[in-house]
């Protein structure tokens, strides 16, 4: 880490059990070309020299299944593997309370089911942080977005003013340790860690990110993310 360069942490989520993948193991495990899939983001993540520290939260019931799976694989920054929460920003405290003890000063919130993603991109995300009180990876738009009531549609959504989010995302630890303590007391669901930012009256900056930066939700994914690592090397 270059001198006077923040301290980076990185919230790596697992939680996700692949019922839409069809899996018979969870998600960030699917083997995707012969690795478990988390494998991939641990190692982009561990090749930086930014990142000093790597804390993932995973379900309770398979962190040992998570343990045995990563026993063959260079440590890197793993840090420590924790139990996950109810839900995705649960999970996410989780790992940012174990954190705390490394003395971030920036984390880095990322979805082990998306391991495609490139050191540029992170790099481009950090340099969008500062001025900034959280920044996202996105995407434009492309389709045409309806709002469906049931079976119909019922409103257009104007697509130029919209962006699909990624993951990772990046802030500064305080201010997302603050607004999940405080969303996740009060009950509030969000979807992702901005959303939780947001609500808090935090500035978000976003950063477009590659399509290549897909999330792996469907068996068909898999075929594309293996197309992808396989031809590239996404880390």
């Amino acid at each position: 880490m270059a001198f006077g360069a923040p301290k980076i942490g990185v919230a790596l989520l697992g939680g996700g059990l692949g019922e839409r993948l069809q899996s018979p193991v969870p998600k960030a495990l699917f083997p995707i070309l012969g690795h478990p899939m988390i494998h991939y983001s641990l190692r982009l993540f561990s090749s930086m020299a930014e990142v000093s520290a790597i804390y993932v939260a995973f379900p309770e019931l398979h962190v040992s299944a998570l343990e045995k799976a990563l026993a063959s694989y260079p440590r890197g920054a793993l840090r420590e593997i924790v139990a996950g929460g109810p839900t995705r920003a649960a999970s996410a405290l989780n790992a940012l309370r174990a954190m705390e003890r490394s003395a971030p000063e920036v984390v880095l919130v990322h979805d082990a089911a998306r391991p495609c993603v490139t050191v540029q991109e992170v790099r481009d995300l950090l340099k969008a942080l500062p001025g900034n009180d959280g920044a996202l990876l996105a995407v434009p738009a492309v389709d045409t977005l309806w709002v469906v009531e049931g079976p119909t549609v019922s409103g257009g959504v104007d697509r130029r003013q919209m962006v699909q989010a990624m993951t990772p995302q990046a802030f500064p630890y305080a201010t997302l340790r603050e607004a999940l303590e405080k969303g996740v007391a009060e009950g509030f669901e969000g979807s992702d860690d901005v959303s939780y930012v947001t609500r808090a009256g935090g500035k978000v900056a976003w950063v477009k990110g590659d399509r290549w930066n897909i999330k792996v939700t469907y068996p068909e994914d898999v075929q594309v993310a293996e197309a992808l690592l396989g031809g590239k090397g996404c880390a």
